[in-house]
């Protein structure tokens, strides 16, 4: 069941629980186009028994359209969710575009989190090593509702019926895609820390053959963690829940066996 906390002048943070609520709670950071509602992609980590918390970045779903003023500013919501839910250790899953947001958890609650794991993710784009080797236009000047358009008109333009009714879909379009805006808008810019400032143990994957996110880019950004055990997947694309599945299988559920 989805649920809502207020932070900052009253705007909204919608979030959800699933799994064992006992169990070792995990941060799933979602990717550019998704769902919090998008449950059985953790099929793997619920069934061990872990405390699954999945957060709706701002202009997603519920949560409300707040600008914030960089990836740092993440960190600092979710804190009042980890407050909420009385945290005292989790680990995060970040996939896609949520691995900038789950690093920013990592440097804003280094004493809270354990582990972060990161599946096909995007790279330190504050970097000018990493844009060097990213294919994609960069704007840095771009306003909101430029990049709304551009989300709307990348993504959204030509889907069927069927798509248009998918969760994953439905929510990344509300708000006029603020949320997709947002990201566009803060992943190119200062991010508000260094990754070389978190001091977690980061469990990265990321394919040679990825189509969407550069291998080299993503292998510039391992470096750039002072404590990153990078894996590489020698094909397969950005995302599927099947390739997903195997890393949640292989790479994380070692560690709660262990617990």
């Amino acid at each position: 069941m989805k649920q809502i906390i207020q932070y900052k002048n009253g705007n909204s943070l919608s979030y959800v629980e699933y799994g064992d609520k006992k169990g070792y709670p995990v941060l799933v950071q979602h990717g550019l186009i998704a769902s919090i509602r998008d449950y059985h992609l953790f099929d793997s980590l619920i069934k061990s028994g872990i405390r699954l918390i999945s957060i709706a970045r701002p202009g997603y779903g519920e949560s409300s359209p707040y600008s914030m003023i960089n990836i740092a500013e993440w960190g600092e919501i979710v804190s009042d969710l980890v407050d909420e839910l009385k945290l005292s250790h989790f680990d995060i899953l970040g996939m896609s575009s949520g691995a900038p947001y789950s690093y920013s958890i990592g440097y804003k609650l280094p004493d809270k989190v354990r582990n972060i794991f990161i599946f096909s993710g995007t790279p330190a784009l504050y970097d000018d090593r990493v844009l060097a080797v990213w294919p994609y236009e960069v704007n840095k000047n771009a306003d909101i509702p430029e990049l709304e358009k551009l989300a709307s008109d990348l993504f959204f333009s030509n889907l069927s019926p069927e798509a248009l009714s998918q969760n994953d879909i439905k929510d990344s379009m509300r708000n006029n895609c603020f949320g997709i805006a947002l990201d566009f808008k803060l992943r190119c810019n200062r991010w508000g820390f260094l990754l070389s400032d978190i001091t977690e143990n980061v469990y990265m994957q990321h394919s040679k053959t990825d189509n969407q996110v550069p291998f080299a880019a993503a292998e510039i950004t391992s470096k750039l963690l002072p404590n990153c055990r990078f894996e590489i997947r020698e094909s397969g694309d950005h995302f599927s829940s099947e390739l997903l599945d195997n890393f949640i299988k292989s790479t994380m559920l070692p560690h709660y066996e262990e617990k």
